[in-house]
Formats: C-alpha cells, structure tokens, sequence
C-alpha cells in the first residue's frame, strides 16, 4: 500500500517551546513539520522546501511576522501559499495589517489546540500536497474515521506552556572532564530504570561514543545531516542504533581529516523534535565546547549538566561557564554539576567548592583509571561493569532524581 503524502506545514516562531508544541500538536495529525526561530531562518527555509502551509508569529525581534509574510508574497512559489498568523496582540488594526501583508488567516495566541487543528484541516482541505511522491512520513496517516491512538504527553489546554518529554544535556566544563563517560552511564541508568532512553552523540568535534562502546554503525548522524533538512525525521529511526534494553544510540562518526559535522544552530530544533518523545528521555553528549549549536540544545533542556574536574584550573574555567550558562538557560531548565574524581585523592571541601562555584554540586564521583580503563576496554558503561562501585550507584540515584523531577 502506497503511503500518503503529507502537508508539509512551516511553523515561524521565536520561542522554543510555543514552537515544540505546535510542531507536536501538528505532528501527531499526519503533517510533515519544519520548525525555524527568526524569520530569516523561515524564508531560507521557505525557498528550500516549499511548504503547503505556513504559520508564523507576528511578534518576532529582527524580523517581525508581517515583514516575513511581505517577503514570502514576493517569492513567485509562496504567490499562493496560504499563510497563518500568530501573535498576541487582538487589536483590529494589527489583524488587518497582516491581512494586508499577504496573511490569509489570523490567531491569537494563546490559542487552543483543537481550533489550531480545525484551522489547518480547513485551510488545507482541498489543497493537495505540493510535495514529490519521494517525500513520504515515516507512517501513514490517518484518516478521519479510522480511531486515532494517542501515546503523547497531553498537550497544555493552550499553545503557551508545555513541557514535551525529558531532554538531558550533558557539557564537559573542559576535555576530560567526563561528560561522555557520565552521559553513558547516565543514560544507561535511566534505560535500567524502564523508561526508553536514547542517547545522542552530539559532540560534533570529537564523537566518542561510538568509540568507547565498540558501535560499528557507521553512518548515524553522519548520514542524517547528508540529507535535506524536510527528510531529516524519516532518517532518524533507520539511523538509531540499540545498545541495550531500552537503550538506543544516535552516534556520530568522527574522521580526523575531516571538518566537524554539519549542523548549524538553526536546524537543531528540527534534528531534536523527532527524538523528544512523550514518556522517554533524550540524554545528549555535548561534548566540551560551548559552541553556537551547543546553546542551541541547552534551549531544549530540562537539565543541563555540568562536568568538571576538582583542578584549580578546571575550577575557574567552570565558574565562568556555569554563571554564562546562568545566564542563558531556558527558565525552565535545571542546571546542575556534577564533579568527577579520577585521582580518588581530592581534598577540597564539598562546601568550599561550592562557595568556590557559586553553584550546587549535585554529586562527586570518584573514578579511579583501572575502573575506567576496564569499562572503555570491554566497551560497557561503568555502572553494568560495577554496578556496586561508588560512582556507579551515585550516577543511578542521580537518575532516579532526574525520573522524579
């Protein structure tokens, strides 16, 4: 049986969790959906993938979603794609000045799932899919009689707040500092506990992972990211390795002679929305340096941990990185430290590190060279190695305490 084409729907706003959610929302009706967070972001992507629909916020900085709609009328494909405000201004005057800029339909956030839905199902009704017959979901969709079987995290009553699945990114203060080993083991631990965990690879420079488990599936990220950006989430599934029970890899290969992988900030929405599923955690490796795609990701969080080791140098580095990330973590994430003990001979007090940081530790973890040697040897997180080691049952309350959060 052929699978149906689906709409291809552009969503246009500035903030990540309004646009998880109606990407989400969306989603789960059958459509194909790109997310972009500027409007400079949304006409490239416009130009590239000829959306049936697109959605975008009136409100946004640099450019508003009123210049944006101007710009698309002008593109000779977007002549007649239908457009959708959003915004939170109601006022008359604002509605017509968009309707004047090329929109052909309006919203008001905060707006309720069911009228975002019948509004598209409306506009689109009798509109077919521009797309080619290659562009395919990964499941077919449903059609309106047929009983729809929703295993989604309920959706806010309101297209405002949400949090859509548990997102853990883990950064290394510096190299060595842990933040592979501990991503492993954490997201080990969370798979033991029951809950679906996959663990990806995102540490562009480097790629470890792949390394210390012994994982030969060559082509993971790599091969997701060769391809247009509209196709990224039919990719995903065939490129997720398993590990374990309940626990999946998406891995990235690292070739020496060759640049870091290419992902740009902007499409980070885009590559995590397929692996943020309700009721399983996403741990992401982030690797040590705190680059542009990097803060890209910890805008996704709902924890963001920090590795450092107890060094004097190491300290100073992880002071400065923890008040930055302060300063830029979504409100709704929780930021922790977690300090790994490799010498097993640290004298500092947990308290003085602390005044030190400015910040709680979370947990040190003692981990002495044979342990690690002998996990990355046998390609086996530490914590199924040694499951009575110190570090081993710190990191499994660790992820108990992300589960309960």
């Amino acid at each position: 049986m052929t699978t149906p084409i689906a709409h291809k729907i552009l969503v246009i706003d500035d903030h990540p969790e309004t646009l998880n959610i109606i990407q989400r929302v969306l989603q789960q009706q059958g459509y194909t959906v790109l997310g972009a967070r500027s409007g400079f972001r949304g006409l490239a992507l416009a130009e590239s993938e000829n959306p049936d629909l697109v959605m975008v916020d009136g409100m946004m900085p640099e450019m508003d979603g009123w210049e944006v709609c101007r710009r698309l009328r002008k593109m000779p494909e977007m002549a007649d794609i239908p457009i959708i405000m959003f915004t939170a201004v109601d006022e008359a005057e604002r509605k017509l000045a968009g309707f004047d800029a090329g929109a052909d339909d309006y919203l008001t956030k905060p707006t309720e799932p069911a009228e975002l839905v019948e509004r598209v199902k409306t506009i689109l009704e009798n509109r077919p899919p521009k797309a080619s017959a290659e562009t395919r979901l990964h499941k077919p969709i449903m059609k309106q009689d047929e009983p729809i079987h929703d295993t989604s995290t309920p959706v806010s009553s309101t297209i405002a707040l949400g949090k859509i699945g548990g997102v853990t990114a883990v950064l290394g203060a510096r190299g060595g500092a842990g933040a592979t080993t501990f991503a492993i083991n954490l997201a080990s631990s969370l798979a033991k506990i029951g809950n679906v965990t996959t663990l990806l690879d995102l540490d562009l420079v480097q790629g470890h992972v792949a390394l210390y488990l012994s994982q030969k599936h060559e082509k993971g990220l790599n091969n997701i990211l060769s391809k247009p950006e509209s196709k990224w989430p039919q990719f995903i599934e065939a490129e997720i390795a398993k590990y374990d029970d309940d626990f999946n890899l998406l891995l990235n290969h690292r070739e020496p002679e060759n640049d870091a992988l290419p992902l740009e900030p902007e499409q980070v929405q885009n590559l995590l929305q397929p692996l943020i599923k309700p009721g399983q955690n996403l741990v992401i490796d982030c690797g040590h340096q705190l680059t542009a795609v990097v803060e890209s990701v910890l805008e996704q969080a709902d924890q963001i941990i920090v590795c450092l080791r107890p060094e004097r140098v190491a300290l100073a580095n992880a002071r400065q990185l923890l008040q930055h990330l302060q300063a830029i973590a979504p409100s709704k994430a929780q930021l922790r430290a977690i300090i790994f003990d490799f010498s097993g001979q640290m004298s500092i007090p947990h308290a003085s590190l602390e005044k030190f940081l400015s910040h709680p530790i979370m947990a040190v973890l003692p981990v002495s060279p044979a342990e690690m040697n002998q996990a990355v040897n046998k390609s086996i997180p530490l914590v199924q190695m040694n499951p009575q080691a110190k570090a081993s049952i710190l990191i499994r309350q660790i992820a108990q305490q992300l589960t309960a959060a």
